[in-house]
This record gives C-alpha cells, structure tokens and sequence, in this order.
C-alpha cells in the first residue's frame, strides 16, 4: 500500500506518542525537506516551536553566490514530491491542505518562516489551504498540474501563534467552512488571512499585535530572485550567449553572475545586519533596500474576496454567478493594532500601450518613484540612454532570448512575458528615439494600489464583521509622482486617475448583499456592527475612512460602531477623515442611531447601475499586458 507523504512523514517521526493520540503531532522534522503536505483527513496539532526553514544547511562563508542564490529553490533540490508546477515559485507555505476535514491545533506553540526563507521566498504562506497557491488558469505560472485541491471543512485553533511570513499568514483559494478561533497572527507582510471565493468563513477571538516591521528589502529583490532560473537556463543550453546592453557586450555569464552576486551580497548583509549595507554595496542598497521597513505593497488584516485573486480594483459589481462569490462571512471580536504599511507606486514602463513585464510577471522598472529618479538610464543629455543595472540586463536579455524562442516549453513558463522588441533595441543603442513612458496606480506587480485596508471584504453575499478592535495603523505613503501618461486599467470605475496609494480604511466592503435576495432588514441583513476603530495616521492620504462602503453593495445593517480616527481632528466637512463614508453605487444601507462616528459621515447621491461594467466580480480583471497574476 502507498502511503500519503504526511501519513509516511508521521510514521517516520513521531512514532508511538502520536499513535496513542488521537491528534497527530507535528515537529520540526516534519519540515525539514520543504512543505508538509496534509492529504488526509483528521486531527493534527504542533507539538513544537515550528521555524520553516528548509535545507538549512547553508554555509555562507563558504557557498558560492550562485549557492546562495538557490539555497531554497526545491526545482533546484530536485524532491520528486513537490512537483515543479505547484512549487515553481518556490516553498510557498510551511503546511499545505490539501484534503477535506482537517482540524490543526496550535496547541500552544508557534508556527513561522525564518529569517532566511523570508527573505529569500518573497511569496509565502505559513498555511495555504490548497495544494497550489492559484487555482488553474490563474497567475504568471501554470500553477495547477493535475487538480486543484481546496480544503473544505478546516479548523485551525488556538492558543498559539501564526508567526513571520514573507505574504500571509493564512491563504487559500475555493474553500469551504473554515473556521479561525483563539488564533495570534504577528509578522506577516501582507495579510494575516488571505481567502478568495469562500462559501463559509468564522474568524473570532483572534489577536494581531502586529505586522512585520523589519522588511530589508523591496519588491524588486523578488524580481531578481524570480528571473534568476531563467538566466541560469539560458547559460545552460545557449551558452556564450550575449547582446549590447549599456554599450558594452555582456554575455549571459556576466548577466547572470551580476545578479547572483547582488542576491549574495543581500543575503549576507540581512543576516548579519538585518538591512543591505550601504557603504559595501551601493549598487544593491539602490536597487532592493526597504527603507520604511514594511511591505511595500497590499496590506491588510483580514481579505475576503470573490473568485480569483484580489489584485484589482474595488469590486463595483456582483456577480451575476453565485460560485463566483464569497458567502456566510463572519469576523467577530478580533483585535488588530500596531499596523504599519506602505505602497511603493511602481510606475510600470508601456510600449506600444502594452506594460512591460518580464518572463515572470515583473514590472521594468525605469523610475524610483521613492525618490523620483530614473532608473537605469541616463537623459541628462536630452536624450534616453540606456544604462541598464542588474536586474533591467536580466529581464531584457531574457526578454529578447524569449522573443527569439531560446527559451521553449519547461517549468519556466514565459507566457506573461511582455518584453517588446522597441525597448530591447533601444536598450541595445539601435533606437534613440525611443522615450520611456508609465502607467500609474501600480505596484511591482502591477496590482492596483488601493491604499491599506484592515478588514476588507468584496464579491460576497451575506456577512457579519461585529465586536472588532482596530487601532493604531499607520501608512506611511507618500504622494504620487507626476509622470503618467495614463493609468491602471483595474482601477476605480468612479474616477481610474484616483491613486490611493496613501488612503487608509479600517473596515472596506465592496460588491456586497445581505445573505439572501430579500433583503431585509431582520436576520437576513448582512452587518457592521458593535466595531472600535481608533488611532489612524497617514500624512499623505486623500481619504482615510473608519468604514467604507463601495460599489453596488446593499443589504447591510450599521449598528453600534465607535470611530474616532485621531482624538484631534474633528468633523469636518471636505476634509480627509470620515468615520462612515457610503458611496453613490450602494443601496439598502441602513445606518443605526446608536453608531459614534467622531469624524462624521458622508452618504453619496444615489447612482443607477449601469449597463455595462468593464470588470463585475468574477469575471477576469485583467487583459493581457495588464497584471500577470490575472492572466
């Protein structure tokens, strides 16, 4: 008989203890090879401090750069068990379920990332409930080999903690019935729960001291890490391969040494110092280094989303499909503070109306909007010369080798690249008319900015977020810049120019409904109800909103919420702060009396719903071109 990679893995290890337990225990050395699998159904429980940290068997002083930057790449580790669709973009949980009817108790203990797996798998979650991190179709990857397997019927329990991830502490896909209790999320960068298109969700008795506050680096270092196995399979089968790129012959030797050396040289600083140091690597301080130290992207607390992942705009519209909605969402006396983001608008490079991506999914990047400098060309002398810097060589050479068709049909999918044959020409000094132009209200990924958003729930038909503590949030965003020829396709229907970069919610609904057609205002109603939300600060915000409700939502009670989003700031009409703001698409909204909203209210005029909408929920966001995770 062939047993399961978990059932062996507990066999293996935990022996009798285990046996005699109708909860089977979970140790370190359960994990030592890479993601457990959960492919069973029943009752599991740590029984140890668990640090993910694969392979760590990594000699710094003595590895190689090229060692270093795959010390965690399981296609490079070859273990038939992780199949190279579902992990090409690394170990991207600690526990994967994959099986219906499990029930994980922390028991007490902790489960996180180390250092080194945060820093060197940028996408991550400590507990994905599936057995891919996209569902078929879906993402820069064919992620899916066979079947996409959700987990239905899960319980995770607490006392215990959900630790440090370089993404979420909780994602999934398609789930049904899961239910969160008694659970502390800390140091995630982007969510502590993270679920699109879930029929049933309980989250309560939950705390979240904090997000990650010591993030070294930038999205851009995921970007290098991420074109890396592409170079390398270039060097391998069109060796001597090599273009003009800043005016100067690189073969893909020189490209792909460039980069691992400044991968290595991260490395190395984050583990010793904990940031890039600037003084020995000024190339790499330049290029990766985080200075407001949090996730330069999306952030959240808690997403409920509808189907696919939530890397557009708002929702405006439900779908007309009810499997492409979330349903019976309830987060319920939950304590959230101390939340610090941070949105790096990444102006995305367009050529021909097309963004540019690379092989992956990145955005090229010609602008450091942070200090708003140009990036890897020079136009001091009134034209735009092409200087290139480690991570731009990397993806226009795979770029053009990619147009070429070098690189055929293997694990490294080249389906998002959008790399266009005017940028490599100019890049190799053959156009120098050409002139860089960017689409704003992305980020690295070309995800559209929304701002930061504690609880956000979208494309759902029936919720109830009650008794909840939200304090003390802070973004620390700046402005935009101003050099956008146009914007982000994904972004508000109400006004696509509308950067929120620097805007702070505490509880978004969007595309919402009560939890039937009927809409009444009894049990039926969905709710925002008996909520505390206090203490929030963005310098550079347009909006910052206790709660907001978007799109065409209806059906929802508002009862019994306290406000106050800065004890100085009162209300004022046009200001910046509003404690409740209901926007024109919504109906059915009812407000209590009873609600405490020191900075005020603002209900919209009532707008019809229009006949077409470029994006109900459900359908795909994206175009090509547009964001790769949507493809």
């Amino acid at each position: 008989m062939k047993l399961s990679i978990l059932t062996a893995a507990l066999l293996a290890g935990a022996g009798s203890a285990a046996a005699q337990n109708k909860k089977r225990c979970l140790y370190n050395h359960h994990f030592a090879d890479g993601t457990l699998i959960i492919d069973q159904p029943g009752s599991y429980r740590l029984c140890d401090d668990i640090v993910f940290c694969p392979h760590n068997n990594l000699d710094v002083e003595s590895a190689s750069d090229e060692e270093i930057a795959e010390a965690f790449d399981p296609i490079v580790q070859g273990n038939p068990k992780y199949n190279n669709n579902e992990y090409a973009l690394g170990f991207f949980a600690a526990i994967a379920v994959q099986a219906d009817d499990v029930s994980l108790s922390l028991n007490g203990y902790s489960i996180a990332q180390c250092r080194e797996h945060a820093l060197m798998q940028r996408f991550f979650a400590v507990i994905e409930l599936a057995s891919a991190p996209f569902t078929d179709g879906v993402g820069p990857h064919d992620f899916v080999s066979s079947t996409f397997t959700p987990a239905k019927n899960f319980k995770l329990t607490g006392p215990g903690t959900v630790g440090l991830s370089s993404h979420h502490g909780i994602h999934g896909n398609e789930n049904e019935n899961v239910q969160i209790s008694g659970v502390t999320f800390k140091d995630f960068e982007v969510g502590a729960v993270s679920l699109n298109n879930v029929k049933g969700l309980q989250i309560k008795n939950c705390d979240i001291p904090n997000n990650r506050q010591d993030v070294p680096i930038l999205g851009s270092f995921s970007a290098a890490l991420q074109i890396r196995p592409y170079l390398n399979e270039l060097k391998a089968t069109n060796p001597g391969y090599s273009m003009t790129l800043g005016g100067a012959v690189k073969s893909v030797e020189d490209v792909y040494a460039t980069l691992v050396n400044h991968i290595a040289n991260v490395y190395k600083d984050v583990m010793e110092y904990g940031f890039i140091d600037q003084a020995s690597h000024p190339d790499e301080h330049s290029l990766y280094d985080n200075a407001d130290r949090v996730i330069d992207g999306p952030c959240y607390v808690f997403l409920v989303h509808g189907k696919g992942p939530a890397v557009g705009g708002f929702g405006e519209v439900q779908a007309e499909d009810a499997a492409a909605l979330s349903n019976n969402v309830e987060l319920l006396n939950n304590n959230a503070q101390n939340i610090k983001c941070f949105t790096n608008e990444v102006l995305a490079t367009i050529v021909d109306g097309a963004v540019q991506n690379d092989a992956r999914g990145a955005v090229m990047q010609f602008y450091n909007a942070l200090d708003e400098v140009y990036i890897g060309l020079d136009e001091t002398a009134g034209v735009y010369t092409y200087t290139g810097n480690a991570n731009l060589d990397a993806q226009i050479m795979i770029g053009k080798a990619v147009n070429q068709g070098l690189l055929g049909d293997n694990v490294l999918q080249t389906n998002v690249n959008s790399v266009s044959l005017p940028l490599i020409d100019w890049a190799e000094g053959n156009n120098s008319l050409f002139a860089p132009s960017f689409r704003c209200n992305g980020d690295s990924m070309h995800h559209v900015i929304k701002g930061s958003i504690m609880f956000r729930v979208e494309d759902c038909q029936g919720f109830k977020i009650k008794g909840n503590t939200i304090d003390d949030v802070e973004v620390k965003s700046k402005g935009p810049v101003e050099l956008c020829v146009d914007f982000h396709k994904g972004a508000s229907f109400l006004d696509g120019s509308d950067r929120m970069l620097a805007d702070l919610r505490g509880i978004s609904v969007a595309a919402v409904s009560a939890f039937d057609d009927a809409l009444s205002t009894g049990n039926d109603a969905s709710s925002i109800s008996h909520n505390t939300i206090t203490n929030f600060k963005s310098q550079s915000a347009n909006l910052i909103a206790g709660i907001d409700i978007q799109g065409f939502s209806e059906g929802v009670d508002i009862e019994n919420n306290y406000v106050n989003l800065d004890s100085i700031v009162a209300d004022v009409t046009g200001d910046k702060w509003v404690g409740l703001r209901i926007r024109e698409s919504a109906s059915a909204i009812f407000v209590k009396k009873n609600n405490s909203f020191l900075q005020g209210e603002i209900q919209e005029s009532r707008r019809k719903l229009p006949e077409y909408h470029p994006r109900p929920a459900g359908d795909s966001e994206w175009p090509n071109n547009g964001c790769p995770y949507g493809h």
